[in-house]
C-alpha cells in the first residue's frame, strides 16, 4: 500500500489521506481549512472514507460532487456532513462566490453508502466507532496481508451523551497506524474535575447576575453543551436562568441526535426525545436574548456569527463570563486574543477585556495519556502522526518512540506499507 498525506500534516485542519494499492485507491477524509484557500485535491478515487462530519473532514467533499463519488461513512454522518456543506456553499454565496450550488450538496448525499464494512479489488475495509462526535469511526484497511489503521478523531474517554472508542475492537498489531495528535503534548485532569470546575465558574457568574458567553460548534458540542446546562438545571446543579442557543443549523441537528439515540448512552437512549430540552430555548437572533443569560452559540472559535457579536457586547463588563471548552484555539482567533492578551481587534476597532475569560477544556479529542495508551494497546509497528500542530506531535513522539517507530509526515509525503 502506497500512502499519501494530502492534507492534516503537521496542522489540525484539511485532513485528507490517499491509500493505494495495486488494484484501487482511497481516500480517508476529504476535508479543509476555513478561511484558507481551499487545495486542489485528486479526484481519481474509487471511494472516500469520511471519519466524522466537521469540515476539516469533510469540507473539500463539494469539488467531487460532480464526479460521482462513492462516499462511505455513517448515516448521521451524512446528514450533518450535507448540511454543513449546504451551509458552506450559503456563506460563500454571501462573500460573493459562486463556485457551488445546494444541487452539489444533495448531490454528495446520493453517493452515500453509510456501512461499517465493505471491500473493493484486494481491499476490505472495516469501520468502529472512535468516541469524539455522533457516528464518529476509526477505518481499518487491510490489503496483500498489511493492516492500516486510521483514527481520525477519538477519544477513548466517555462524556455525559457519547461513549469512547472501545479499543479492544480494533486491530492489533498493525503494520501503520495513522494517528491524530491534536493533543499530543497535553495531559487533561479527570472529565468530572473538568465539569464541576466548569459548573463553579457558571454559579459564580450567574451569584451576580452577569452573562454567560460559550462559544461551540453547531455538530456535537453545541448538543452536547445544551443537553448538559438542561439537566443540570433540572437536577438543582445550576440555578434557573435564562439560557439559549443560537445557531439554526445546531437546532436543526438536534433532530439528528434524537432520531440517533442507539448512538447514545444509554442515559440517553431511555429518554423520548433528549435533545429537545426543557431548560434551554433556542433563539435565531441575539436581538431576542433577556438578559442575564447563557448563550450557547456559534462560531466555536469566535471568528463569525452570534458568538463574534456577543463577545463584542459583552466583553467590557466585569459580571460577565466567556467559557471556552475547546483546547484549540487559531492564531488568528479574537477568542485566543482575548484570553491571553485582555482585548481583541476587529479591523481598526479594539475591545477591552474586563469579562472572565475561563478555558475549560471539555474536548472530544484524546490527550496524551489516551494516545499512548491507544498505541500501548495496538502495538503498532509505525505510527504516523496527523492532525496535529509539530509542537504537539512531537511531543507525543517523544513518549511513544519506545513502543513503535514514529513519524510526523509532512504535506505530500509518501510511505510504503
Amino acid at each position: 500500500m502506497k500512502i499519501e498525506f494530502l492534507g492534516g500534516a503537521r496542522e489540525v485542519g484539511g485532513s485528507c489521506i490517499s491509500v493505494e494499492t495495486d488494484s484501487c485507491k482511497v481516500a480517508l477524509d476529504y476535508g479543509t481549512k476555513l478561511d484558507e484557500e481551499p487545495k486542489k485535491l485528486p479526484k481519481d478515487f474509487d471511494a472516500v472514507i469520511i471519519s466524522h462530519a466537521h469540515l476539516d473532514h469533510t469540507g473539500s467533499l463539494l469539488s467531487l460532487s460532480k464526479n460521482n463519488p462513492v462516499i462511505v461513512g455513517s448515516d448521521i454522518t451524512r446528514d450533518v456532513t450535507v448540511d454543513l456543506l449546504h451551509d458552506m456553499v450559503k456563506i460563500q454565496s454571501e462573500k460573493g462566490v459562486y463556485e457551488f450550488e445546494s444541487s452539489d450538496a444533495e448531490r454528495i448525499r446520493d453517493c452515500w453508502w453509510s456501512r461499517d464494512s465493505f471491500a473493493l479489488p484486494g481491499l476490505n475495509v472495516q469501520l468502529q466507532s472512535a468516541g469524539h462526535v455522533a457516528g464518529a469511526k476509526i477505518t481499518s484497511l487491510q490489503s496483500e496481508g498489511k493492516k492500516v489503521v486510521y483514527t481520525g478523531d477519538f477519544c477513548i474517554h466517555d462524556t455525559e451523551i457519547l461513549q469512547g472508542c472501545k479499543l479492544e475492537v480494533l486491530p492489533k498489531k498493525p503494520d501503520l497506524l495513522i494517528s491524530e495528535s491534536t493533543y499530543g503534548g497535553k495531559v487533561r485532569p479527570p472529565r468530572k474535575e473538568l465539569i464541576k470546575q466548569f459548573f463553579e465558574q457558571m454559579s459564580l457568574t450567574m451569584a451576580r447576575n452577569g452573562n454567560i458567553l460559550i462559544p461551540t460548534f453547531a455538530f456535537h458540542r453545541s448538543q452536547e453543551m445544551a443537553k448538559r446546562i438542561d439537566t443540570a438545571i433540572e437536577k438543582g446543579i445550576l440555578p434557573p436562568y435564562n439560557v439559549y442557543t443560537i445557531s439554526n443549523i445546531a437546532h436543526r441537528i438536534n433532530g439528528y441526535f434524537n432520531h440517533n439515540k442507539p448512538l447514545f448512552t444509554k442515559a440517553i437512549r431511555q429518554q423520548k426525545h433528549p435533545f429537545t430540552y426543557r431548560n434551554v430555548k433556542h433563539l435565531y437572533r441575539t436581538g431576542q436574548i433577556e438578559e442575564p443569560a447563557i448563550v450557547i452559540c456559534t462560531s466555536g472559535f469566535g471568528h463569525a456569527g452570534a458568538s463574534l457579536r456577543l463577545l463584542t457586547d459583552w466583553a467590557g463588563d466585569k459580571d460577565n463570563s466567556v467559557i471556552l471548552t475547546s483546547g484549540y484555539l487559531p492564531p488568528d482567533s479574537p477568542l485566543k486574543q482575548a484570553k491571553e492578551e485582555g482585548f481583541f481587534k476587529l479591523e481598526e476597532d479594539s475591545y477591552t477585556v474586563n469579562a472572565e475569560v475561563k478555558q475549560i477544556e471539555l474536548s472530544g479529542h484524546a490527550d496524551q495519556t489516551e494516545l499512548i495508551q491507544l498505541i500501548t494497546k495496538l502495538k503498532p509497528k509505525r505510527t504516523a502522526l496527523v492532525h496535529g500542530d509539530l509542537e504537539q506531535a512531537e511531543l507525543l513522539s517523544e513518549k511513544i518512540s519506545n513502543i513503535t517507530d514514529v513519524c510526523i509526515p509532512e504535506e505530500n509525503e509518501i510511505i510504503e506499507v
